[in-house]
């Protein structure tokens, strides 16, 4: 009986020792990966932050919207008119920060610009004003269309906006 129970024991080591060996040689799926711009590493892939994407986290988000967007704008008023036109928008970089950039001619008004915040890969928000002008909304971007949603008030009166537009090459 002890010779069986030493043998039990040896085996039991044995079994022990190796998985303790087997799950130490596991590599950690992160140990080769390289996350930029403060993205981190999950189960071997990089989770960017907001205004970054990639599979490293190397490229900008508001990249794809740094051009022209030619469309147009529909506004409702607080009087149920309603009113089309035809302009482009511009987004220009800000370089103070990674997620911000600038769109120019609101409301097709070369003085009117707004500071958009990136909120996700796809998505931003904004906010701007001109004299007794102020306008706050939201945006997305898919493949080369540009959406946006916005609330202008002048002084007394407010309305409602949204544009559609397609990038130009």
């Amino acid at each position: 009986m002890p010779i069986r129970n030493v043998l039990l024991t040896t085996f039991l080591a044995f079994i022990v020792f190796a998985a303790i060996s087997y799950t130490s040689c596991k590599s950690d799926p992160c140990d080769n990966v390289v996350c930029m711009n403060l993205g981190a590493c999950d189960n071997g892939a990089c989770v960017c932050p907001v205004g970054f994407e990639g599979v490293h986290c190397e490229i900008l988000s508001r990249e794809k919207l740094i051009k022209t967007f030619n469309g147009i704008d529909s506004c409702i008023s607080s009087w149920d008119t309603l009113s089309l036109l035809a302009y482009p928008i511009h987004f220009r970089v800000m370089l103070d920060d990674p997620r911000e950039m600038r769109m120019l001619n609101v409301l097709n008004d070369l003085d009117d610009s707004a500071v958009c915040t990136m909120v996700a890969t796809d998505s931003f928000i904004f906010q701007g004003s001109n004299n007794s002008l102020t306008y706050v909304g939201t945006g997305k971007v898919s493949n080369d269309s540009l959406w946006l949603k916005y609330h202008v008030e002048r002084d007394t009166s407010s309305y409602d906006c949204t544009f559609f537009g397609q990038g130009l090459r």
